[in-house]
C-alpha cells in the first residue's frame, strides 16, 4: 500500500485532450497506490480538487494559492476557501479537505512581489491555524524568508513539498518536527546530494510524491508523471536506505496517515 502525498490531477494534461483523468486513477490503484493527495494552486484547482475528493473515497485534497500566484490571494478567496471547509466538516461523508497548500515563497520565478508573497503566506498560515490544518509548502530560493514567516507564525504540522535542498538545510526542517516530501528527482543523477539527505532523513519525516504531472523518474524523463509511480520512487528509497521495499511502503504511508489524519477520515 502506497500514498502519492502531492500531486495535481485536475491540470489540463489529465482532463485534455487525453481525457484519462480515470485511467490514471485506475492505473494508480492497480499498482497499490490507495490514497492520494490532491492538490489546490489557486481557486479554480482547489475547486477541482475538492470536487475530485467528493467523487472518490481514497482521494482528499488541500486548498491554497500557489506564491507564483499570489497576486491572486484577497479576502474573496479566504471566504470562499472558509466556505468550502465549514460545509466539507458539516457532511456526513465530509472530512475530504485534509490542508492548506500548496502555499509558499518562490523567488526564482518572481510571479508575485515578496510583500505579496509574504501577506499571501501569512494569510494562508492563519488560515490553516483557524481550522487546525497542517500546511503544504511550495518553497525555492527563498527559504531563509520562508522559516522566519513559520517561526513567527508557529504553525503546528509542516512539509515541505518537493524537497530538494542539502542536508544543512533538511536538518533544519527536521529539528523543527517537519516533514519533507521527496520526488523522482533523488533519481537525477546530478542529485547526489539529495541522495545523501534520503539517507539520513528520520524515518517519520519523508513523504512520497509524484508531484504528477511533472518531475518523472529519471527512466522516464520526457513522459507524464502519474501517482501509478509512486512504487518506482519507493524502489530508490528502498536502496538508498537499506530498507526493505515494503518497510519503506508502510512507513511513508504511516507518516502521511498521521500527518493529515487519515484514519479518521475514511
Amino acid at each position: 500500500m502506497w500514498i502519492d502525498a502531492h500531486c495535481h490531477l485536475g491540470f489540463s494534461t489529465f482532463l485534455s485532450p487525453s481525457n484519462d483523468q480515470a485511467a490514471v486513477i485506475q492505473r494508480a490503484l492497480d499498482v497499490g497506490v490507495t490514497t492520494l493527495i490532491n492538490v489546490g494552486c489557486d481557486l479554480e484547482s482547489s475547486r477541482t480538487s475538492l470536487v475530485l475528493a467528493q467523487e472518490h473515497s481514497f482521494i482528499f485534497c488541500t486548498l491554497g494559492v500557489h506564491p507564483n500566484e499570489a497576486n491572486l490571494w484577497n479576502g474573496e478567496i479566504e471566504k470562499q476557501f472558509r466556505e468550502w471547509i465549514d460545509k466539507d466538516r458539516s457532511q456526513a461523508e465530509g472530512n475530504r479537505i485534509v490542508g492548506i497548500g500548496e502555499i509558499g515563497l518562490d523567488y526564482f520565478r518572481n510571479g508575485a512581489s515578496k510583500d505579496v508573497q509574504h501577506d499571501a503566506f501569512r494569510g494562508q498560515i492563519s488560515l490553516a491555524q483557524k481550522y487546525d490544518l497542517p500546511i503544504m509548502i511550495h518553497c525555492r530560493d527563498a527559504f531563509e524568508d520562508a522559516f522566519k514567516i513559520l517561526d513567527e507564525c508557529s504553525p503546528r504540522r509542516v512539509v515541505f513539498h518537493c524537497f530538494s535542498g542539502d542536508l544543512r538545510l533538511a536538518s533544519t526542517i527536521w529539528e523543527r518536527g517537519w516533514v519533507t516530501s521527496f520526488t523522482a528527482v533523488v533519481s537525477y543523477p546530478k542529485n547526489e546530494g539529495l541522495r545523501e539527505v534520503v539517507k539520513a532523513c528520520p524515518k517519520e519525516l519523508y513523504f512520497l510524491e509524484t508531484d504528477a504531472p511533472f518531475l518523472p523518474h529519471q527512466e522516464l524523463r520526457g513522459k507524464r508523471n502519474e501517482p501509478a509511480y509512486v512504487p518506482r520512487l519507493g524502489q530508490d528509497f528502498a536502496q538508498l536506505r537499506q530498507e526493505p521495499l515494503d518497510q519503506i511502503a508502510i512507513q511513508s504511508t504511516r507518516n502521511v496517515e498521521v500527518f493529515f489524519d487519515l484514519r479518521n477520515r475514511f
